[in-house]
């Protein structure tokens, strides 16, 4: 008899395994249910993914905002899943959205709808209810740059910012292979009302031939503004600039910059920038050629820097990539990301570049106040309401400084390290709360060259009262 109820027992645990992973989708679903602890804060499992090469170039994405009015943090993942978590790490809510993976992610000012864009066949912009999870609207990027699962080309909604008035302003992209086998891009940015009301497209009747990443809009002086990112550059592009600024009410086109580029490069590109200015004076940038760049509200260049100029190394042109350019109330600030091989960015490099990885500030008049160099790229930046900005660190594809991954808090004022929450794996995405007292990042595991897994997907979040490590 004790021998059947032995068989019975394992049975009825198969069973609630199966059972739990149907409703997870996890092989181990016991890391859903409930926080653990992490040193200064907690620590939430959110699911199974694929473990990508530490060295890869696209790698595990995520998405982090702290949702004030619910005293919590809105995470959105590869899986397609949206959650909201208190500021204990308990689950309030879970939304699958479907397949895809998501990318991209803003709140309105009165903290009731997240803002959410995926990559997928059909690259939907959703519109969720913080506080419930329940889909407000959703639009279909895949309507506006097209779709094709043959050559696996899906749109992405990649970037989203909002106006005063909770419009909504999205870039929607997706890669394609031209005719000669070269890559090519369809692109577009689109305003929506906070209702879900579509306001205008950019360009209106057809889509750019070019790969775009980052928009911005400013209520001070009435203007949205995109950036070009096309690495794969023709001659016979039509949009070639690299700005492009638009009346935001109604999706005008009032005029576009285009950069000359430095040696050894062929365009001049924009991933994570740029920005204006709170007041609307200025826009800042930073170009993948190690530039920084300080604009009046038209594009007019106001100075340009080096952050990291290429040079040549046993006949190799190597750089650290510039991305972020925000003006903020201590000066503009601009980042760089790993050393790259022009030719190749997955051949090795012979050295570091001395301005990876690295913080820049200026003042409003270019002359320069601090650099602040992380052992690995600053994956995302995350500012608090007064002078704290918090920075995901994720991998060195260089240097394989396991030890430098987490989460950075650093004082805009001095450019000093106020604290430092370490992760096993890279710490892909990243949020602060507005006082500063709370930090969150996801965490993504990684293969190193040596076969080991290391990390795992996880949000943290971690108490920022002078804590972490010094």
């Amino acid at each position: 008899m004790s021998k059947w109820k032995g068989y019975l027992g394992i049975v009825l645990l198969l069973l609630s395994w199966l059972a739990l992973y149907w409703i997870t989708g996890s092989r181990t679903p016991w890391n859903h249910f409930g926080a653990g602890d992490d040193k200064n804060g907690v620590s939430v499992y959110l699911g199974d993914i694929q473990t990508q090469n530490y060295d890869r170039m696209g790698f595990t994405r995520a998405v982090v905002h702290y949702a004030e009015k619910e005293q919590g943090w809105i995470v959105g993942t590869e899986r397609g899943e949206l959650f909201l978590f208190d500021n204990e790490g308990q689950q309030r809510w879970k939304r699958s959205l479907g397949i895809g993976k998501l990318v991209s992610l803003q709140l309105t000012h009165d903290g009731a709808l997240a803002l959410v864009g995926e990559v997928s066949p059909e690259g939907r912009l959703y519109a969720v209810n913080v506080h419930t999870g329940d889909i407000a609207w959703e639009y279909k990027s895949a309507d506006f740059v097209g779709s094709d699962a043959a050559q696996r080309s899906y749109p992405s909604v990649v970037h989203i910012v909002i106006d005063k008035n909770d419009n909504v302003y999205a870039n929607a992209y997706r890669f394609l292979v031209r005719k000669d086998g070269s890559r090519g891009y369809n692109g577009r940015m689109v305003a929506i009302s906070k209702q879900g009301k579509l306001l205008w497209q950019f360009p209106k009747n057809e889509v750019m031939d070019s790969w775009i990443n980052w928009c911005d809009v400013s209520d001070a002086n009435g203007r949205a503004v995109l950036s070009t990112s096309s690495y794969d550059y023709h001659e016979d592009m039509k949009y070639r600039d690299t700005m492009y600024f638009m009346d935001k009410n109604t999706g005008e086109l009032l005029n576009s910059v285009s950069l000359p580029p430095v040696e050894p490069f062929d365009n001049t590109v924009m991933r994570g920038s740029p920005n204006f200015s709170h007041d609307g004076k200025y826009l800042s940038a930073s170009a993948s050629d190690g530039r920084g760049f300080l604009f009046d509200e038209k594009g007019k260049m106001l100075w340009w820097r080096f952050l990291s100029k290429p040079a040549q190394v046993d006949g190799a042109w190597l750089n650290a990539s510039g991305r972020d350019g925000y003006v903020t109330p201590y000066g503009v600030l601009f980042t760089t990301i790993n050393t790259f091989n022009r030719e190749n960015w997955q051949l090795p490099t012979p050295v570091e570049h001395p301005s990876s990885n690295s913080i820049f500030m200026f003042n409003i008049d270019g002359t320069f106040r601090y650099q602040y160099q992380a052992e690995a790229t600053m994956e995302e930046l995350a500012f608090s309401a007064d002078k704290f900005v918090a920075c995901a660190i994720g991998r060195n594809v260089r240097t394989h400084n396991y030890k430098a991954h987490g989460a950075l808090v650093l004082d805009l004022a001095s450019g000093k390290k106020q604290s430092f929450f370490a992760t096993e794996g890279p710490c892909q995405a990243i949020a602060i709360s507005p006082d500063g007292s709370l930090v969150a990042g996801v965490e993504a595991p990684a293969l190193t060259p040596q076969g080991k897994i290391i990390g795992a997907y996880r949000l943290h979040i971690w108490k920022n009262e002078g804590g972490g490590e010094k």
